[in-house]
């Protein structure tokens, strides 16, 4: 398996690579293919030939799915997108809220009805694209009905870059137990599942001690790491403030690094063992940049002259 680095790059060429042409979500997830695509090649290094198998990779979901099928495999498969709902919609005058989800299922039936079966991939980007063209006396925006967005909310967080190093014994024994501390997002929710920096939630616009009270508080409950008493403080400076943009959130994020000097390293870093336990692991600069990351650890390695 010594090839097996470079064939899931490969792989997750391909999967980044039939969806090129595409500006959508879809381009902003691919260092998140690059785990599917060891998973192609842990299973045997054979590419999934149909839609079904497709959706068992990681990260690829319907729209994925349909888009690789038809387009590189010319399966006779739909592909929804906006467009597609839009397009469908004034085809069949259908008004129906196109956000709600049995009316997205019904959008997925009709069209895998329409469907060239003879040249599904150009059919599907075909329809992707089409600019509605429609009678005069029909107002196609009627079509499907305009749902009211609901108000963006304002979130702020305090993102922590945390790196470990180990002690001098650790040093002298030339253990490599250095790292940064990653832990898991719940599996359900905003960015379910990623892995990020510690990082706590803020009421509001805050100052630089209380955002660090709240991640002082946050590694002690989670970690046990109390400066001064369980680690040390070998650096902590304030290096950049940074807003992503979702759908319905607009998250301000004020980010930290911090260098802690912990006896055994990474090694000695013990977490709670009760019902709070949050799953993390160590890793280090070079592993960061291949892994399916939130925008706030993107965000700290952005920072990362930093680091």
């Amino acid at each position: 398996m010594a090839e097996a680095p470079e064939k899931w790059r490969n792989v997750a060429g391909v999967l980044f690579g039939v969806l090129g042409q595409f500006d959508r979500e879809d381009r902003k997830f691919f260092g998140n293919y690059t785990g599917g695509a060891r998973k192609i090649v842990a299973e045997g290094d054979q590419f999934p030939k149909t839609v079904s198998q497709l959706r068992k990779i990681p990260r690829i979901g319907d729209y994925t799915a349909g888009a690789i099928a038809s387009i590189a495999l010319k399966e006779v498969i739909p592909v929804v997108d906006g467009n597609v709902i839009r397009v469908t919609a004034r085809l069949k005058a259908i008004s129906a809220n196109p956000k709600d989800s049995l009316t997205v299922k019904k959008f997925w039936k009709l069209a895998a009805q329409l469907v060239d079966p003879f040249q599904p991939g150009d059919f599907n980007q075909a329809l992707m694209e089409l600019v509605s063209r429609h009678d005069s006396s029909v107002v196609v925006t009627d079509y499907p009905i305009k749902v009211v967005k609901a108000k963006q909310r304002h979130e702020f967080s305090a993102v922590c870059v945390v790196e470990i190093v180990g002690d001098k014994e650790s040093l002298k024994r030339h253990q490599i137990n250095n790292g940064f501390l990653l832990v898991k997002r719940p599996d359900e929710g905003l960015l379910a599942g990623l892995w990020e920096f510690p990082s706590v939630s803020l009421a509001g616009e805050v100052d630089l001690l209380p955002r660090r009270k709240a991640i002082d508080q946050y590694l002690k409950k989670y970690f046990t790491l109390q400066p001064r008493k369980t680690c040390d403080i070998v650096s902590r400076e304030h290096v950049g403030e940074y807003v992503h943009v979702f759908s319905h959130i607009r998250l301000k994020m004020y980010v930290e690094l911090l260098i802690l000097r912990v006896e055994l390293g990474i090694n000695g870093l013990a977490s709670k063992r009760d019902k709070d336990i949050v799953p993390w692991k160590r890793v280090d600069a070079e592993v960061l940049s291949n892994m399916g990351l939130t925008s706030g650890v993107k965000t700290g390695i952005h920072y990362g002259s930093k680091i």
